[in-house]
């Protein structure tokens, strides 16, 4: 997933169509926020490849502490009393296989989206990566983006996010052709964001690179039934009944492709609550755009009263993202996603007027970006527009 973000910037190429109303609020750096480290490389990592390269998503374990995961493929949590003072555990919950076989969609997993009710049973969604470069004979290309396929699965815990199990693998979006169709560029559904509940379902906003027959964009999936991986459904553009259909196993010739939502430009790293206005707020980590002035990157936010309909993007910080090609930058952003440490909801679905933008800090060095990764989060706040 360190590439996953940059690849599906371009998912959508031409300019956003905005439908959504405007909320009245904006959100903005709270007056005096410092960044702060939440996960330094440097001093805690296990591995030299431990390290921040998803959107953190965290609950609250039947025990009372603070859960939370924003790792790379061997998924190791973050655990504390609440999110100041989550820390790094060296043991891992979760890992693929590294499986030859497309088929088992298990080569390289990141636990991409977490929910649970009661802290002990948890249900993940699962960002599954194949790298057909990395087995011998499976792409005819060299290169990783070139032989990138991807698809979400779901995963369950059963002691609080300790550990997960996948199998048997359970696909919640997936292309409807094999990893050998279209290679020559990365293809599949990819970076889910958080789960947000909502009326009885739970929801989930998953990206997608589109081909045969499937447009590009990011799509919204509902589920009826969480503890249920099969009962997750895409929306079609009128109501939630596109499945996923394993093109393995399955006949594909009448599965039907899911609805972009529009506005939205890119994978999505968190939407929260707020619960002034009822209103949900997206967040996104953003590459250059001219149209803009914006050379380096930045982080933008949308808002939406229904998850379907959302406002134009609103910028929240400018700074160098990790599409940035100024070879001067020291430091880049990625994976940013809003959380409140005083939410209501055991899964920090809710955000009150204040809360934390957590994001991954990567040091550059000669112009590109390494392990050296850090969990930084800084204070932002959500203000009400006055006329």
């Amino acid at each position: 997933m360190r590439i996953a973000a940059a690849a599906l910037l371009l998912l959508v190429c031409s300019p956003a169509v905005a439908t959504g109303q405007a909320p009245g609020y904006r959100v903005e750096i709270a007056p005096d926020a410092q960044e702060e480290v939440v996960y330094s490389w440097a001093r805690e990592r296990c591995e030299e490849w431990d390290l921040p390269d998803a959107p953190l998503r965290a609950f609250r374990d039947d025990k009372g502490e603070v859960v939370a995961f924003a790792s790379h493929y061997r998924n190791r949590p973050l655990i504390g009393a609440d999110l100041a003072t989550i820390r790094k555990s060296c043991a891992v919950s979760f890992q693929a296989r590294n499986s030859p076989d497309p088929s088992q969609f298990s080569d390289m997993s990141w636990i991409a989206a977490t929910w649970t009710a009661n802290g002990r049973d948890v249900f993940a969604l699962l960002h599954d990566e194949y790298h057909a470069d990395r087995h011998a004979g499976a792409c005819r290309f060299k290169d990783g983006m070139s032989c990138w396929y991807n698809v979400v699965t779901a995963a369950h815990s059963n002691d609080g996010g300790m550990s997960f199990s996948a199998e048997p693998r359970q696909l919640v979006a997936a292309p409807t052709f094999k990893q050998d169709v279209g290679q020559g560029r990365h293809r599949g559904f990819f970076n889910p964001s958080n789960i947000i509940e909502r009326g009885g379902a739970w929801y989930a906003l998953i990206a997608t690179t589109g081909g045969e027959g499937q447009k590009g964009g990011v799509c919204i999936f509902r589920s009826t039934k969480i503890d249920d991986p099969t009962a997750w459904r895409a929306f079609d553009g009128s109501d939630y009944t596109v499945r996923a259909v394993d093109p393995y196993r399955e006949d594909t010739t009448q599965a039907k492709p899911c609805q972009p939502l529009k506005v939205l430009p890119t994978t999505v790293g968190s939407i929260t609550k707020h619960e002034a206005s009822g209103l949900y707020l997206a967040i996104f980590h953003l590459g250059p755009d001219a149209s803009q002035g914006i050379s380096g990157g930045r982080v933008a936010y949308s808002w939406s009263a229904d998850l379907m309909r959302w406002s134009p993007l609103q910028t929240l910080i400018v700074h160098p993202t990790m599409w940035s090609k100024n070879c001067a930058d020291r430091t880049r952003y990625a994976y940013g996603s809003v959380a409140d440490p005083a939410s209501p909801s055991r899964n920090f679905e809710t955000t009150g007027n204040e809360a934390f933008l957590f994001m991954t800090k990567m040091r550059v060095a000669d112009c590109k970006v390494g392990p050296d990764r850090d969990l930084v989060r800084i204070k932002v706040r959500i203000v009400k527009d006055t006329p």
